[in-house]
């Protein structure tokens, strides 16, 4: 049972308009309300995934009326608002994200959420696609992936109001299919870097080797395995990856360092060394959650 009456999902592409349409698969009978300027944003409304569609950046009396808000906006959107809106929000309401970084985002909300106010639930679905848009949205999106929820002390308090809203999405998300899964701001953060954020940038960089090697020739599916997440809009990218650089810069020392020595070892032809560089003892792809890997 999902124990909300009315829900504002601002940002209506992959994640917001997943967000929606698994509401509906779920069951849910109240109203949802979809908030995004984009002009693509109105096959949300024609599919019957949002009740409402308000075509504009959001307002703070967005809010007033309904019971769980979900940012599904760039993470720089995201921790603006909680400075533009968060006192305006009545207590009651719960706010929740999917950023991909959570000390920033539950920071900013934290900071500017007057103590009688709505309650704050940082979220983040391991769950995604290279794809943007309402028209990448899918019911199935959250099904048995993990769904990070950073609630309590770490985002908006440690009392009973932000102890019920933790509840509540908890509910929600697995109403959605997701597997619930809690974790504080900065072991999330460190986590993602080498998960998420370093993937992404190195499927960028070997994307540009490629089309700067060889741009007339088409690769294989492993080329097409590893150069997918290039596809990725890099404007909300950015956001993302500037806010969690810290926790980047290790992970990404260790590539580069792990890349050099297989460069020297290649070079000197030595085949100990290139397997020391680069064999692993146990391969990642084999413990992802099958939902993960599709």
């Amino acid at each position: 049972m999902i124990p909300f009456d009315r829900v504002v999902v601002v940002g209506i592409g992959l994640l917001g308009g997943s967000w929606a349409l698994a509401l509906r698969r779920a069951g849910f009978r109240g109203r949802i309300v979809g908030v995004d300027p984009d002009p693509r944003a109105v096959a949300a409304l024609d599919a019957g995934a949002v009740d409402e569609l308000l075509a504009r950046a959001l307002r703070p009396g967005d809010l007033r009326a309904g019971d769980l808000a979900v940012l599904a906006a760039p993470v720089g959107v995201a921790t603006s608002l909680a400075a533009e809106i968060a006192e305006t929000i009545p207590a009651g309401v719960v706010v929740t994200d999917v950023g991909s970084v959570k000390r920033a985002v539950c920071s900013a909300w934290a900071t500017h959420t007057r103590p009688d106010g709505s309650r704050f639930v940082g979220g983040h679905p391991m769950a995604g696609s290279h794809r943007s848009g309402f028209a990448a949205a899918r019911a199935d999106l959250f099904d048995d992936v993990p769904y990070y929820l950073v609630a309590g002390q770490d985002a908006i308090g440690d009392d009973p109001a932000s102890a019920r809203a933790g509840a509540k999405v908890v509910a929600t998300v697995t109403a959605l299919g997701a597997r619930a899964v809690h974790v504080d701001p900065t072991s999330h953060d460190r986590s993602v870097a080498v998960t998420s954020h370093v993937p992404q940038l190195l499927s960028w960089a070997l994307d540009a080797v490629v089309r700067d090697a060889i741009p007339e020739l088409p690769g294989g599916p492993g080329l097409a395995d590893m150069t997918r997440l290039a596809a990725s809009d890099r404007r909300l990218w950015e956001d993302v990856l500037v806010a969690n650089a810290d926790e980047l810069l290790q992970p990404l020392t260790d590539l580069i360092d792990r890349l050099a020595a297989a460069r020297g070892a290649l070079a000197d032809l030595d085949h100990a060394r290139l397997s020391a560089a680069l064999a692993p003892t146990s391969p990642v792809r084999g413990r992802q959650p099958a939902a993960v890997v599709r």
